[in-house]
């Protein structure tokens, strides 16, 4: 197969006439030698360790502290659940249920957590909410 390629061989043209001259001008470089730096696309952020409820005034904040340190407010437990994922509801969970148990908290944002976290986690069959909802999808 003949053909009329140009090949650059350290910023230099060279005109070739076939293939086996074209591969004279090639350099193989074998997979192991090559290091590319990938940057992810998304990173997770560190665990949820620990949670506190911050009151000011009449306003209370839901308080949300990572393993690294960072900590992220949420004034509502709508805004709080659009802000994290599942995993992190999950870890959330954990840790209200170390805190608490099955014992209802008496502070009014704690019981709030307590309650929609319980009702998300540990649904009561006996419950006539739960039953009512049992007919629409319901996604965890």
């Amino acid at each position: 197969m003949e053909r009329r390629m140009k090949a650059t061989d350290e910023n230099e043209e060279v005109e070739v006439d076939n293939e086996a001259e074209l591969k004279k001008h090639m350099v193989t470089v074998k997979d192991d030698d090559i290091a590319i730096n990938a940057i992810p696309l998304a990173t997770k952020p560190p665990v949820i360790v620990e949670y506190k409820l911050i009151r000011e005034g009449i306003m209370g904040h839901y308080q949300l502290i990572r393993a690294d340190g960072s900590f992220k407010r949420y004034s509502s437990m709508i805004r709080m659940l659009q802000g994290i994922d599942i995993e992190d509801l999950q870890t959330l969970w954990k840790l209200v249920k170390t805190k608490h148990g099955d014992t209802r908290p008496t502070y009014e944002h704690e019981r709030v957590l307590w309650g929609d976290l319980k009702v998300m986690f540990e649904p009561d069959t006996k419950s006539d909410v739960w039953r009512n909802r049992q007919g629409y999808k319901v996604t965890v």
